[in-house]
């Protein structure tokens, strides 16, 4: 038994979870296959918020996403994409340095190059040695291995960011989320095969929404994090557009315990909930 598992690890395979291979997501084919809604599928997909950090781990750095990635090599992983003052990018949840680094101030009064001495710190505010990554870093990482959600930050244009990510030839590794129609109608304009994400926040949204010129291919809806009727999810399902709905922040899911919670995650799914965007990806997969 001991000679076939030497075998396999000189083969380079790997017997337990697998990292994906470079390029996995190397065309629209690959991309559309991953993330198109089809009504038989019973598994909801899980995005890692901010990639998916627990209390010692920080957010919106290599570290955590190589972590989740590799434990759950099936996951979303999403960041937040930020200008410098010099229009460089780079990866922040906040405008401002002080909860996530050992810097204060605004990210985008920051040179790409002063920012390169800084250090980040846990969720739970433990300096480490851990530098902010660039986004340039993040594709150079990525090889087109997993599924990036891209929060590009107010004021941070997504037509810059996908200028970088097309450098990388990674446009189908990618989704964009966008801030409104608008946003997403330009982001489209240019890049045709490119997947996007919209918030659908209330039935009026949703009203508004089926009724815009946007074409609705290569589209993932953002959802409420409160539940809504079957029906809600059901016209967006009509359009073949999967829901998204979150359970991090105050009160929501990711805030109890797993086992009281997880009812709770199962149910989502069964009123039409297609991806869970948490801040504990590998428990909540494990439930289904």
């Amino acid at each position: 038994m001991k000679s076939i598992y030497y075998v396999l690890i000189a083969l380079g395979i790997n017997t337990g979870v697998a990292a994906q291979s470079i390029n996995r997501f190397r065309d629209s084919k690959t991309a559309d296959a991953f993330l198109t809604y089809r009504s038989n599928q019973k598994k909801p997909l899980i995005l890692a918020h901010r990639g998916g950090p627990g209390a010692n781990d920080t957010e919106n750095s290599i570290t955590t996403f190589d972590q989740t990635a590799k434990q759950l090599p099936d996951a979303i992983i999403e960041m937040d994409v930020r200008m410098t003052r010099d229009s460089g990018l780079v990866l922040l949840h906040d405008p401002t340095l002080d909860r996530e680094s050992d810097a204060l101030g605004p990210v985008s009064e920051k040179s790409v190059d002063q920012l390169k001495s800084i250090r980040l710190k846990t969720l739970s505010g433990t300096l480490t040695d851990q530098p902010m990554p660039t986004f340039t870093d993040i594709l150079a990482w990525n090889k087109n291995r997993y599924m990036l959600a891209l929060d590009v930050k107010p004021g941070t244009d997504p037509l810059m960011v996908m200028k970088e990510v097309k450098k990388y030839k990674a446009e189908h590794s990618v989704f964009v989320i966008c801030y409104s129609l608008a946003e997403a109608q330009r982001v489209r304009n240019v890049y045709p095969e490119l997947w996007l994400a919209v918030g659908v926040n209330s039935e009026a949204d949703l009203d508004r929404f089926e009724n815009d010129t946007l074409p609705k291919s290569r589209l993932i809806a953002l959802t409420p994090q409160k539940l809504q009727s079957t029906t809600f999810y059901d016209r967006l399902h009509k359009l073949g557009i999967r829901c998204s709905v979150g359970t991090y922040g105050a009160g929501q899911l990711d805030e109890e315990p797993l086992p009281k919670a997880a009812a709770g995650y199962q149910n989502l799914v069964k009123q039409g909930g297609d991806i869970i965007t948490t801040d504990r990806p590998l428990e909540v997969d494990r439930l289904f």
